[in-house]
């Protein structure tokens, strides 16, 4: 990048049936999009590490960080017109701004804990996750585990019975799951 126009040959051999793209950090249009895109979806916390789904050659952004950042794209848009609306009439009007005008502050931090993590979205998407309604009432529902240990006689199994009466939950022993781990391969 700065020398003084020496040219030299590169010949690359792929010997594995995987592609190989080369790029330039410095003039890669789309490197410098992503790069962008990222640093808004990671927020004013910057972390040096967060997981992503792996990408192939070739492939954009996973499409949650991308519907991310056009939505944060339009929000300050509309943050941007609200205020300039705002600022106009304050001009015609002769005065300084009325509070009840200025335009809300805008924080990306409560637009991603609304609307879930672009990174944790992208890698459950990834990873087959079910994510749908019914599933995660499913898993609201699972509560809590209760486990009565001690040595025979202590009183377990009534101890067991009173909590599972008392929260109304349903007991399960070692020897009914052991059962039926067996009985299921």
């Amino acid at each position: 990048v700065d020398s003084d126009g020496v040219e030299a040959t590169v010949v690359v051999k792929n010997p594995s049936n995987f592609p190989i793209e080369f790029y330039s950090l410095d003039f890669d249009e789309q490197y410098l999009e992503e790069e962008k895109i990222l640093r808004m979806a990671v927020g004013s916390e910057y972390q040096e590490n967060f997981l992503m789904p792996p990408r192939a050659v070739g492939e954009t952004l996973p499409p949650e960080l991308l519907e991310y950042y056009e939505a944060q794209k339009s929000l300050k848009a509309q943050q941007g017109d609200v205020k300039a609306m705002a600022e106009a009439e304050a001009e015609a009007m002769g005065k300084s701004e009325p509070a009840h005008h200025r335009a809300v502050p805008f924080y990306p931090e409560a637009v991603v804990k609304a609307t879930g993590n672009p990174f944790s979205r992208a890698v459950i998407r990834h990873l087959g996750i079910d994510q749908s309604s019914e599933r995660r009432e499913a898993q609201q529902d699972k509560g809590i585990v209760v486990i009565v240990h001690g040595p025979p006689r202590a009183g377990k199994t009534e101890i067991a019975a009173a909590l599972c009466h008392h929260y109304d939950a349903a007991p399960l022993s070692i020897d009914t799951v052991v059962k039926e781990a067996i009985a299921s391969d």
